[in-house]
């Protein structure tokens, strides 16, 4: 007799506990704000969230690193629009230089500042980053990725920016074309000089179109990089979300669980008590 009402008063006792951990775990609940405390607690949805927690940090990672190709495409806008109004500055001195009313001393000016815009384009091919690094890469331009199998190119390669101007006396770069123009101005013979100042001044012209190609191109992948980083904000929302529904709790739902547990177990207790009071005593008896 003894050994069945222990056996009663242990079974009740562990279901009363059973009710204690379960209101704590429903108190835990509301406390974090998240239902799933333990993969156990509901398999499929914490398989799930793992699942969105890798996909965002993914996401994170490509934000960063669309971050960071927005700040190298701004800086080479930057350069490209330094580089298109120094090509605009050498277009003046090379149709003030073929009016034919300049003196060879006016014309050695004119030279002096076309060397100077030379070296200044010439400084800017050789800009650098904010790690130091060369923005714009001899070789192959740096590419960033930015999605899964998806790498963008934020700036173009020196020689591509700077380089493959299309010329009546060839393919050319930006500084050897400014260079010429110089020596064409200084061109002593009067004939020379006139054939060789209209050369010059096609070449600056296509130097002038080969900028505003390339300013053109680095419009379009800024723009790509926007919209990139538009689209990774609304995965990061739509993924922000379909966790939230996964794993957050219910307040409402969770309180009335709790209210519900904690009513149950007071009763539970009361009945205990009253009904094994007199077994109590005889156990201790």
């Amino acid at each position: 007799m003894i050994s069945g009402t222990r056996y009663k008063l242990s079974v009740e006792i562990n279901r009363q506990a059973a009710m204690a951990a379960d209101i704590a775990r429903i108190q835990t609940e509301i406390s974090t704000g998240k239902r799933i405390q333990a993969p156990s607690d509901d398999p499929t949805a914490a398989a799930r969230v793992s699942q969105l927690t890798r996909a965002h940090a993914d996401e994170a990672a490509w934000m960063t690193n669309l971050d960071s190709a927005a700040s190298l495409a701004e800086r080479s806008d930057a350069a490209l629009t330094s580089v298109s109004d120094r090509i605009d500055r050498a277009t003046e001195l090379m149709l003030s230089a073929a009016s034919g009313t300049l003196s060879a001393e006016n014309r050695a000016i004119v030279a002096s500042e076309l060397k100077g815009i030379a070296d200044e384009v010439d400084a800017l091919a050789r800009s650098t980053d904010p790690r130091g690094n060369p923005l714009f890469r001899v070789g192959a331009p740096l590419e960033i990725p930015v999605h899964s199998g998806g790498t963008i190119i934020p700036v173009q390669s020196r020689d591509v920016v700077f380089g493959n101007v299309a010329t009546a006396a060839g393919i050319r770069d930006l500084q050897t074309i400014i260079n010429d123009a110089a020596t064409a101005v200084l061109e002593p013979n009067d004939a020379l000089r006139s054939a060789a100042t209209k050369a010059a001044i096609d070449a600056v012209n296509a130097a002038a179109a080969h900028v505003a190609g390339a300013r053109g191109d680095q419009g379009v992948t800024a723009h790509r990089i926007d919209d990139l980083k538009e689209r990774l904000t609304q995965s990061s929302v739509q993924l922000d979300e379909q966790r939230a529904g996964l794993e957050s709790t219910d307040m409402v739902d969770a309180i009335a669980r709790l209210q519900s547990r904690q009513l149950g177990l007071q009763a539970a207790q009361a009945v205990f008590t009253r009904i094994n009071q007199g077994t109590l005593f005889d156990l201790l008896g």
